[in-house]
């Protein structure tokens, strides 16, 4: 391969690098990658001897539009800003724009770079549809002490639930757990031998609502908001940037050309992130050993018995703090029982999503009614 040269390829596959080789910022000579079902990673080759082996789906980019090459000034301009290195006070990040611009793509090369300077980044992962740090309906937090090449490669530390998969209709709850979880990173426990972060990356869905984005951005506060696929203007095609200028320092950002994904890769993605996250055990809770709760609201244990809550998606833990998720195998007057690896909870937060054979289902509005009570 050429340097300079930008090899796409898709998985699932499996890649040995044959020499110096750099993805999304971090070295990957002389490695084999494996790439995850539906994600697609740009191999960038640092010298003219380097040779890919691909077993999958390949193909050579141009530069222009995948790669990190059109990133690097701007991501040089975000870590210089303020100085911001290990011993500088921290500075957010918010990535926004709409579905497939390369979000996630564009927030680990950052932090990746970031943690090449000696920085640990936190990464607020608010995507409830398609996120890498939590399942669908959540939101997840991490400390990242190594660079990697899919966030999902990364460990949360901290999560917060939503219930639903869409912002519509819960976007003042989003905007709130992501504020929360924002804040909440800073004081998690800095991986061994990680240098106390100076930056802070939240990564934001693609719902295509520019209040919405101002109400995430009012939320988390952010020094600068990256805007993907935006270019300033105000045609229909650029809402996002008009919407941001003004209040915060925006950096308009060109979106990745391979960043696309059919509604089967996402459909696929949030089952595996789902099964990711579920675990295998079975534990069972009697009426008065867990209490439920659907949108921070408690929710009567007869009321999720007549919804027929079997193959819910939930998350459990404390009334403060979720410990892991799990779904409903049965449920009668006097216990409840769930497929899950967390053994100790008392809280079990509800949702709209049902998991049948493989299958996603959304919950029916009589429980949304239910739930919210007068």
């Amino acid at each position: 391969m050429a340097a300079g040269a930008v090899q796409m390829v898709r998985g699932p596959a499996t890649v040995r690098v044959l020499g110096r080789c750099h993805v999304l910022g971090m070295d990957v000579s002389l490695r084999t990658i494996e790439v995850r079902a539906g994600k697609a990673l740009p191999f960038e080759p640092d010298d003219t001897d380097c040779k890919l082996d691909v077993q999958g789906e390949s193909w050579t980019a141009d530069a222009k539009n995948a790669g990190t090459c059109m990133w690097q000034e701007i991501a040089e301009n975000i870590l210089s800003l303020g100085n911001a290195t290990a011993t500088a006070a921290t500075k957010t990040v918010m990535v926004a724009g709409a579905t497939d611009t390369g979000k996630s793509t564009f927030s680990t090369y950052l932090a990746n770079l970031a943690i090449g300077r000696g920085v640990a980044p936190c990464i607020v992962d608010g995507d409830i549809g398609q996120g890498d740090l939590a399942p669908p309906a959540a939101l997840g937090a991490a400390v990242l002490g190594e660079q990697v090449v899919d966030l999902r490669d990364a460990k949360a530390g901290l999560f917060e639930f939503i219930g639903a998969i869409t912002p519509a209709g819960t976007e003042k709850l989003v905007a709130q757990k992501l504020r929360s979880l924002a804040g909440r990173i800073m004081m998690m426990v800095m991986p061994p031998a990680v240098a106390p972060t100076g930056l802070k990356i939240v990564n934001t869905d693609g719902y295509p609502d520019p209040l919405y984005k101002r109400m995430l951005a009012g939320a988390v506060s952010p020094d600068v908001v990256v805007c993907m696929g935006q270019d300033g203007s105000n045609s229909n095609s650029n809402y996002l940037a008009p919407a941001l200028s003004g209040r915060w320092k925006l950096i308009v950002a060109p979106s990745s050309a391979q960043a696309s994904k059919t509604h089967s890769e996402r459909v696929g993605r949030r089952m595996e992130q789902y099964t990711r996250h579920v675990g295998a055990g079975l534990v069972s809770k009697s009426v008065g050993a867990a209490r439920f709760q659907y949108r921070d609201r408690p929710v009567q244990w007869n009321t999720m018995l007549a919804l027929g809550p079997e193959g819910m998606f939930v998350a459990l833990g404390s009334r403060r703090r979720i410990a892991g998720f799990g779904v409903i195998e049965s449920m009668d007057g006097q216990q409840v029982s769930i497929r899950t690896g967390v053994k100790d909870f008392s809280t079990i937060r509800a949702s709209e999503i049902r998991l049948r054979k493989n299958r996603e289902e959304r919950i029916t509005p009589f429980f949304l009614d239910q739930a919210r009570g007068p």
